[in-house]
């Protein structure tokens, strides 16, 4: 497991930043196993996978243009 060192202001309650983080890291745990299981149950291979970027990135291009972002 990865370990991030964080600077936090004195007057800041390490404790809720702790919670926050936590609550993160749980949250990105569940989509990325989603994503491993929904990998697996529509059999998608690396080229898929390579070709799904492809378009995710061309469509958050147009995104970005749309809203001038």
């Amino acid at each position: 497991m990865s370990e991030i060192t964080i600077k936090v202001p004195e007057k800041i309650p390490i404790l809720s930043i702790k919670r926050k983080i936590d609550e993160l890291i749980k949250e990105e745990e569940m989509k990325w196993a989603l994503f491993e299981k929904c990998k697996e149950e529509l059999s998608l291979t690396d080229e898929d996978l390579d070709e799904l970027e492809k378009i995710r990135e061309e469509s958050w291009k147009n995104v970005k243009k749309k809203y001038k972002l």
